[in-house]
C-alpha cells in the first residue's frame, strides 16, 4: 500500500463558505494495481488467509459496475489465482452498453469470469454467490469467498483499523488533528475498521458515515 498524503480541496473549501478546510485521502490513488481504491486495503488482509487456505479461485459479488468486484480480478490475476464475479443490477440504468464498459470491462480483461444476474440490490449472503461457490466446487476446484464489498469477513475491517494509524501520522507532519473523517458508507466495514482505529484516542464519535445504499439501518447495524 502507498500511504497517499491527505490533500486540501482549496476550491470546493472556498465554494462552501470558506469557513472550513477540506481534506481527501485519495484512495484511489492508493495503488498501482487497477486504479487502487478502498477495497484494496481490506484485500490486503483478506488475501493471504486465502492463499494460507490452499484456495485457487477467489469469488465474490457486488453491482455491475462494482469496485470491489474489479479489484478482487485485479488481485487474483496478480497472484495466479481463478475468478469469478457475481455481478448483480444493483443499479437501475438505461444505457445499453452498462454491462460492457467501465469495471466489469476491466475485470473481463483481467481474466475473470463474470456471471450477470438480474437481481436487485442486498448486501447480504445471496443465493447467487452461493451457486457460484459451488459451481466452483463442482469444477474440482478450490473457492474462497469473498463478502460484498469485502466485509462480514473476518478480516474486513483491519485495513481501516491500520488507516486511523496513518492518517494521525500525516496530522503530525499537517500540524494540526482533523476534526471530523467523513466516510461513504454501505456494506460497513471501511467504517467500522475507522471507529475501531480512531477510538485509541478516543475519536471515534468523529467519523461520520454518509449512507450511500438508501437503507442507513442496515450499515448501522453492521458498523
Amino acid at each position: 500500500m502507498d500511504p497517499r498524503r491527505s490533500r486540501k480541496l482549496d476550491r470546493l473549501s472556498k465554494h462552501l463558505g470558506g469557513k472550513v478546510e477540506i481534506y481527501a485521502k485519495r484512495e484511489d490513488c492508493n495503488s498501482g494495481l487497477a486504479f487502487g481504491g478502498n477495497k484494496l486495503r481490506k484485500l490486503e488482509y483478506i488475501i493471504p488467509d486465502a492463499i494460507a487456505s490452499n484456495a485457487d479461485t477467489l469469488v465474490t459479488i457486488g453491482g455491475v459496475q462494482s469496485n470491489h468486484t474489479r479489484m478482487v480480478a485485479a488481485v487474483a490475476a496478480k497472484i495466479g489465482m481463478k475468478c469469478l464475479l457475481v455481478q448483480e443490477s444493483w443499479v437501475l440504468h438505461e444505457d445499453a452498453v452498462y454491462d460492457r464498459v467501465g469495471n466489469i470491462l476491466l475485470s473481463r480483461i483481467m481474466g475473470a469470469e463474470v456471471r450477470l444476474v438480474d437481481e436487485g440490490f442486498d448486501i447480504g449472503i445471496r443465493r447467487s454467490w452461493e451457486q457460484a461457490l459451488d459451481e466452483v466446487k463442482s469444477r474440482g476446484g478450490r473457492p474462497y469467498a469473498i463478502p460484498a464489498g469485502a466485509s462480514v469477513h473476518k478480516y474486513g475491517g483491519l485495513g481501516y483499523v491500520g488507516l486511523a494509524e496513518e492518517v494521525r501520522a500525516q496530522e503530525k507532519q499537517l500540524g494540526f488533528a482533523f476534526d471530523y473523517i467523513v466516510v461513504c458508507t454501505v456494506t460497513g466495514s471501511t467504517h467500522a475498521g475507522m471507529l475501531v482505529g480512531f477510538a485509541k484516542d478516543g475519536r471515534q464519535r468523529d467519523v461520520l458515515g454518509i449512507d450511500a445504499s438508501a437503507t442507513p439501518p442496515k450499515p448501522r447495524r453492521r458498523c
